[in-house]
């Protein structure tokens, strides 16, 4: 949960940010507006999340069957998860009428992007070791119980935060490319 909460300041900060930069040197001009910006990062949020979960819920009772469909679907859904999360900042760009990401900024993505997908990809892995310590070759009777009952290691914990932190890097950098050309470039 505490994850989302992140996710909420990422895209709140964006928001607040750009704000405060456009509307100190622009308060005369300022062409943007905030409600559009404020209502669209509030509902994406809120559908990215819920629809998140949802789907992911869907997959684990509907669609993993083998040691090699939770890998896949792992990896897939939390780099999915990073590139809408992503895309979501992106939008808030451009409601809020600021500049393009630069190069930099696609290279920071595809790096976290390769990042999250390789951290995933070893949680999964270290999950399903657990699964198969607690329920033998019983995992994928009731695949859904076997993950909801298995303990994730410590390793596994601090993989996913690191992973959760790596899925905003992104943002991040794109905020403070954005704050650095608006105090360049105040018109």
């Amino acid at each position: 949960m505490l994850h989302y909460i992140l996710m909420f300041l990422i895209y709140a900060g964006f928001l607040g940010i750009v704000y405060e930069l456009k509307n100190g040197y622009r308060a005369d001009k300022n062409t943007v507006n905030w409600t559009p910006a404020v209502l669209f990062g509030g509902i994406y949020f809120i559908l990215l999340t819920v629809l998140y979960e949802k789907l992911l819920v869907y997959i684990l009772l509907n669609k993993v069957n083998s040691h090699g469909t939770f890998l896949a679907f792992s990896t897939i859904g939390s780099g999915m998860y990073m590139v809408l999360f992503s895309l979501g900042t992106l939008a808030l760009s451009k409601l809020t009428l600021c500049k393009s990401p630069d190069l930099w900024t696609y290279t920071v993505f595809v790096i976290g992007l390769f990042i999250n997908v390789t951290l995933m990809f070893k949680v999964a892995t270290l999950n399903y070791a657990e699964m198969v310590n607690n329920f033998g070759n019983a995992v994928f009777e009731d695949f859904y119980i076997s993950l909801s009952e298995t303990k994730r290691t410590d390793t596994a914990n601090r993989l996913l935060d690191l992973k959760w932190i790596v899925m905003c890097i992104p943002s991040v950098f794109f905020t403070i490319q954005i704050a650095k050309d608006l105090k360049e470039d105040p018109l």
